[in-house]
């Protein structure tokens, strides 16, 4: 029980962040592309790369590990809505927009990834 209260509270707030940042974003909103869905998934992988070199280096709790990864991370990013927003773009005949979302959704996600663990470990190393 302790597992899935981890991962629903968790979930709860990376939700709640993940609308305050479509929130800031709608300020910036541009027509061509879902700002808010792209910075949400860009920030979280960013911060999965982040944690993992961390919890590499220091234990913590496999509910810790749940309500971090699972709960929050799974929570703030927008996989299903970035999947919605990315037909719709090829739905209304946006496909430059849809390709460059794409593109720019999984290439800078995994880039963020990386940049995130290595940046952590880097930093934990000197």
């Amino acid at each position: 029980m302790e597992k899935i209260l981890a991962i629903a509270l968790g979930g709860s707030l990376g939700a709640v962040g993940r609308y305050l940042v479509q929130l800031v974003a709608s300020d910036y909103h541009t027509e061509a592309l879902p700002l808010g869905t792209l910075l949400a998934n860009l920030l979280g992988c960013l911060l999965i790369g982040v944690f993992w070199s961390l919890f590499d280096r220091i234990q913590i709790s496999n509910e810790f590990r749940l309500f971090l990864f699972t709960g929050f991370l799974g929570g703030f990013t927008t996989f299903s809505t970035y999947a919605r927003e990315t037909i719709q773009l090829f739905k209304t005949g946006e496909h430059i927009q849809a390709f460059t979302y794409l593109i720019l959704s999984n290439f800078l996600g995994l880039s963020m990834v990386a940049v995130g663990f290595m940046l952590t470990h880097k930093f934990l190393r000197g």
